[in-house]
């Protein structure tokens, strides 16, 4: 039987082009990150989106988005 062969992930590479000051969840461990997408695959090669990080993030990063279709909204500080 021939096996299917996967990538080695599913969904869209991006860049971390910048970091916005607000956080998010219980204990402010989300961070809102503006990135750029750079797959050659996704529709929407080139465009920054805003997106909710967990964990260690800097600018210069290389992350994997499962989708490039959605946009978190901004956080809004109380």
């Amino acid at each position: 039987m021939a096996e299917e062969v996967k990538d080695e992930f599913e969904g869209y590479l991006a860049r971390v082009v910048g970091l916005e000051s607000g956080r998010t969840g219980i204990y402010g461990e989300i961070k809102q990150a503006m990135c750029q997408v750079i797959d050659k695959k996704s529709r929407d090669n080139g465009r920054v989106i805003r997106r909710n990080i967990a964990g260690r993030i800097k600018v210069g990063d290389i992350i994997r988005l499962p989708d490039t279709s959605r946009e978190d909204k901004r956080i809004n500080a109380r």
